[in-house]
């Protein structure tokens, strides 16, 4: 007498098997997009701050005033460039990742790192993605510069 009996699973515990993890996929995959979104968007701030944050210091190392420029320059559809000015020109522009652009409240905005490490404006830059969502860098008279 032998034993017949295999083990292994049936056609159709694989193919429940398969249902089941198409729907956790499908339900997952938006609620993946959507956070990538929003860390994109941090990101983009916290670029902007740490540019300016170089700036302060740059102006303080060298005694030249670092002034960074957001131009009313339209790129792919959106403002999405930014730069600090030299006294010899613009030497690095940097853009912002695809689907974030700074809003119009900060567009040709202009930042005057001092040498003493002040700023001569202070302001809200305000960045926002194709969702609406916004993140916001401060800039105090101070010369500090914050992510919210």
């Amino acid at each position: 007498m032998t034993d017949h009996s295999e083990r292994g699973f049936t056609l159709i515990e694989l193919a429940i098997t398969i249902v089941v993890m198409g729907i956790v996929l499908g339900f997952s995959i938006p609620a993946f997009q959507s956070l990538s979104a929003s860390f994109q968007l941090r990101g983009a701030a916290e670029d902007v701050a740490g540019q300016l944050r170089l700036a302060r210091e740059k102006a303080i190392a060298t005694g030249v005033e670092q002034p960074m420029h957001i131009p009313a320059t339209l790129t792919s559809g959106a403002y999405r460039t930014y730069h600090i000015h030299y006294p010899s020109g613009i030497s690095t522009q940097w853009l912002l990742p695809n689907g974030i652009a700074f809003t119009s409240a900060s567009v040709n905005g202009w930042y005057h790192m001092q040498t003493d490490g002040r700023c001569a404006e202070s302001g809200l830059i305000v960045l926002t993605d194709r969702r609406g969502s916004r993140d916001t860098v401060s800039v105090q008279l101070s010369g500090l510069v914050l992510t919210r």
